[in-house]
């Protein structure tokens, strides 16, 4: 069963210490995170956008707030179905979050994991490459 819970205590959780040096990676355009996501917190009805792009940039719109960031994913997927997902914040535009924050996250990095349906257009994302402590599920943008 999928549990949504805030993206931020996911992430926040997740959050190590930041070497400042992850490059943008490519990322195959085939791969299934490749393309443009949202997710809609039912506490507020606050609404995240997240824009995979192939070049290894993910722009994410998180209720007023807008942040460019990098990522990384395994190409292909664990045993359990699981893709590991890093994202690091670059430049934090500032605004309040779907979680009411308005920290400026500028050079923070995070890891989860990311379990799509089978169909691909829909995922949620984990604290560790288990279906507990998820949020989502995100669903693809046409």
């Amino acid at each position: 069963m999928i549990r949504s819970v805030t993206f931020f205590a996911v992430i926040g959780a997740a959050i190590a210490a930041s070497s400042f040096s992850m490059a943008q990676t490519p990322v195959p355009s085939a791969h299934p995170l490749v393309g443009k996501w949202q997710w809609t917190r039912a506490e507020n009805k606050c609404t995240e956008v997240y824009d995979f792009r192939a070049d290894g940039t993910v722009p994410v719109t998180s209720g007023g707030e807008k942040t460019d960031n990098t990522y990384t994913i395994t190409a292909s997927p664990d045993q359990n179905g699981f893709y590991r997902l890093t994202m690091k914040t670059t430049k934090d535009y500032g605004g309040k979050d779907c979680a009411d924050d308005e920290s400026d996250n500028t050079g923070q990095e995070s890891t989860t994991y990311v379990l799509f349906e089978p169909s691909k257009d829909m995922y949620i994302v984990c604290n560790e490459p288990k279906a507990e402590r998820c949020f989502g599920p995100l669903r693809r943008v046409p």
